[in-house]
């Protein structure tokens, strides 16, 4: 069994979140699972998501997180 697991950190809100939130929804037939995680040191917070589809549509989504300002993310190969 392959699990793909994106880790994302929203460093700066006020330039990522409305464009992130658009690329969420966009590519929401790959995303599995979604965790959303606030906390009071990150002002942009955490969220993880659980991702499954072609290496195609993985590909393209990875290139649309690489466009928004204000974000780092992580993707994992399991």
């Amino acid at each position: 069994m392959k699990y793909e697991i994106i880790g994302i950190l929203v460093r700066n809100p006020e330039f990522g979140a409305k464009k992130l939130q658009e690329t969420l929804t966009l590519y929401g037939c790959i995303i599995r699972n979604r965790l959303g995680i606030n906390r009071n040191e990150v002002k942009g917070g955490i969220i993880i998501l659980d991702i499954e589809g072609d290496e195609k549509q993985i590909k393209l989504f990875l290139e649309e997180l690489n466009n928004i300002e204000g974000i780092e993310y992580q993707h994992i190969n399991l």
